[in-house]
């Protein structure tokens, strides 16, 4: 008598090495890290040309608005800049573990 050794129409586990998942996770990691600093560039340069916009010398009320803008914006592109070293410092620590180095 010939026995399977397993179910017939059970799915096969997908076995992904850490070396992919290292690879998939590193990948991931840059593309988010570019788009929060492409992001926050943006910002700042958008702030940065509303500041200079000759509004801001006529009408007081918009220059303290655009000078608050200005200000939250460089500082969230300070806070995404300290953001992606931590990520990445993160995700290198998580990695070496998994890579036993």
């Amino acid at each position: 008598l010939y026995r399977i050794p397993f179910k017939i129409g059970q799915p096969k586990k997908q076995i992904v090495s850490k070396t992919d998942q290292t690879k998939k996770l590193h990948k991931d990691m840059k593309k988010s890290t570019e788009a929060d600093l492409a992001m926050s560039k943006a910002a700042v340069k958008i702030s940065a040309d509303l500041l200079s916009n000759p509004l801001c010398e006529q009408d007081q009320a918009f220059l303290e608005s655009m000078t608050a803008l200005d200000t939250a914006m460089k500082r969230m592109d300070s806070f995404n800049q300290e953001k992606v070293i931590l990520f990445s410092q993160s995700v290198l620590w998580i990695t070496s573990g998994w890579l036993g180095v």
